[in-house]
């Protein structure tokens, strides 16, 4: 389903055929960390989870193929289509669906989406609009109190 490949970015993950969108693609558990490193993924306020290829080998974009289901302080992540997604196509998530702030990243955004919003800034930075769009996919530990995931 899932294959790991050089992309425009280095190393990334691609679909091996055509998917519809809310097809589960990857449940991956990690190593909870100390503190935040390059390739964490913040699954609480003072919680960051490593997790193997190909899960951390998914590169960031402003309008992503893909979508996280992450419960707070958990160390298992799931991976859902958000769209259709063809073959070949590389995979890509949006880093600021699980990350409060961006501590590594903090150049120029480099998706290339009609709509890429200039830098990699972190939950906090959303808009409205981009809420919206990303409902359900969003790390539990920001959503407001009540909140459901689409895909749990």
């Amino acid at each position: 389903m899932l294959e790991v490949r050089e992309g425009s970015l280095g190393l990334a993950v691609h679909a091996r055929h055509a998917m519809g969108p809310g097809r589960l693609l990857l449940e991956c558990r990690g190593q909870r960390m100390p503190h935040r490193t390059r390739h964490t993924i913040q699954s609480d306020f003072d919680c960051h989870v490593d997790f193997p290829a190909p899960m951390r080998l998914l590169n960031h974009s402003c309008e992503p193929n893909c979508g996280v289901v992450l419960t707070r302080g958990t160390d298992t992540i799931l991976l859902y289509t958000l769209r259709e997604v063809e073959a070949g196509e590389e995979l890509t998530i949006d880093y600021c669906t699980f990350e409060n702030e961006i501590h590594y990243m903090t150049g120029p955004c480099l998706c290339g989406e009609p709509k890429c919003r200039g830098r990699i800034t972190g939950f906090k930075d959303l808009t409205p609009e981009n809420l919206a769009r990303l409902d359900g996919y969003i790390a539990e530990y920001l959503q407001p109190v009540g909140a459901v995931s689409q895909a749990g």
